[in-house]
Formats: structure tokens, C-alpha cells, sequence
């Protein structure tokens, strides 16, 4: 049963898979595969067998091997949840062309914080950082304020006052909890734990060298 993206926070800093293990991409208007061959560094795109993470994440070998996604869909959404890296930042927003959108959830697990961007019309939409504050960019950098204040992610445009009293400060944690639960809701994006995690889901090498955002 899919749920809502909150879940994506604890998974990142949880002990079934290391967040290195879940770099998620999610595009409307495009099939899994199209958006496994959109992200991919190679051609042709070969859909293999189905895996877990655990399996998908012990065939990254930093040689012939630097990232494996698995694929699936929820809803109108298309989503890749890749092992071992992603292009993150550095993700062409041509990926979003032809009236595609495109979600990406990085966690940065090496030099956080994790970070969230939406792609749409072949540019960069928005771009921020999770937990950390709120300073957007892109050609839409007020699409999420008003979803993100609603939830108390982040702090009223202008406010010189805190979100929270002193003795109920908000932590950096729950701040993306709440980040990744709005963007779900705003975007209509539903994706179950249990299946990204544990489930066995067609695999792809989306990366035979390093992303370049590393």
C-alpha cells in the first residue's frame, strides 16, 4: 500500500538499507523505462531480472559498475530507486523534456543535507535543501512555500519568530519528515517503504562510470 513520503527521512538514516541505497527518481509522463534510458550513461538500456535493494546494492562494483536502479510505478508516477549513486544535482533537466516531470530525492549521504528537485519543461523548477533551512532556486522557487509553511517544514516568509517555542524546537529530522510529506501530497506521489526497500523490482546499471556529481 503506498504511502506518504515521510517515510523517506527514516529510511535514509535506517539500518535495512544505507541511504547510499536509496537515491529515488520519480518522472510523470514518462514509462519506467523510458526514464531508466533518460538517466542512464549508456545504450542500449537492458531491463534485468527483478532484485531487492540488498541485491541491486552488492553489484556495484565501482569498476564496470556505479549504479543500479530498480524500477516500477505508483500511480501516474514512474520511479528508479538506484544503489551506489546518482547523477543527483548534476541530472541534465533535458530528462524533463517533451512535457515530462521529474522528481529527484537525494539523500547525500557523504555531504549532506539531502536535497529535493523538481524538473519540468527541460529546466530546473525548483531546487532545496531538506531539513536545512529554506533557500530555493530555480524558475519556480515559490511553487512549495506555501505547502511547506502549512506543515511548519520551514518558517513563514519574512518571520523574525521561531516555528516552535523553545521547548518544542523542531529537529532538522522531523523538518524533512514533514518537507517530504508536503511534496508527496502537492505532487500526488505515493511510494510504499516496503516495496522500495525490500521488494524485488526490475533492475537496471544505470551508470557504467562515476556520476559526475561525484
Amino acid at each position: 500500500m503506498p504511502e506518504d513520503l515521510a517515510w523517506i527521512a527514516d529510511a535514509w538514516r535506517g539500518t535495512h538499507l544505507n541511504a547510499g541505497d536509496l537515491y529515488i527518481t520519480c518522472a510523470r509522463g514518462l514509462s519506467p523505462q523510458q526514464l531508466a534510458e533518460r538517466i542512464s550513461d549508456h545504450e542500449p538500456v537492458e531491463i534485468g531480472a527483478a532484485l531487492t535493494g540488498r541485491e541491486a546494492s552488492a553489484l556495484v562494483d565501482l569498476a564496470q559498475i556505479y549504479c543500479v536502479g530498480r524500477l516500477g510505478q505508483s500511480g501516474d508516477w514512474s520511479f528508479l530507486v538506484e544503489s551506489g549513486g546518482s547523477e543527483g544535482w548534476a541530472l541534465d533537466p533535458a530528462v524533463s523534456r517533451d512535457g515530462a516531470e521529474v522528481l529527484v530525492f537525494d539523500p547525500r549521504p557523504d555531504d549532506p543535507p539531502s536535497f529535493f528537485r523538481y524538473l519540468a519543461d527541460g529546466e530546473l523548477q525548483l531546487h532545496f535543501e531538506l531539513g536545512a533551512g529554506y533557500y530555493p532556486s530555480g524558475a519556480q522557487t515559490d511553487l512549495l512555500r506555501p505547502a511547506l509553511e502549512a506543515v511548519g517544514a520551514i518558517a513563514p516568509e519574512d518571520s523574525l519568530d521561531d516555528l516552535l517555542g523553545d521547548d518544542e524546537e523542531l529537529s532538522p529530522h522531523e523538518a524533512k519528515r514533514r518537507a517530504l510529506r508536503a511534496i508527496g501530497e502537492h505532487f500526488g506521489l505515493a511510494l510504499s517503504r516496503q516495496v522500495l526497500e525490500s521488494g524485488q523490482l526490475p533492475s537496471v546499471v544505470t551508470r557504467t562510470s562515476p556520476p559526475s556529481s561525484w
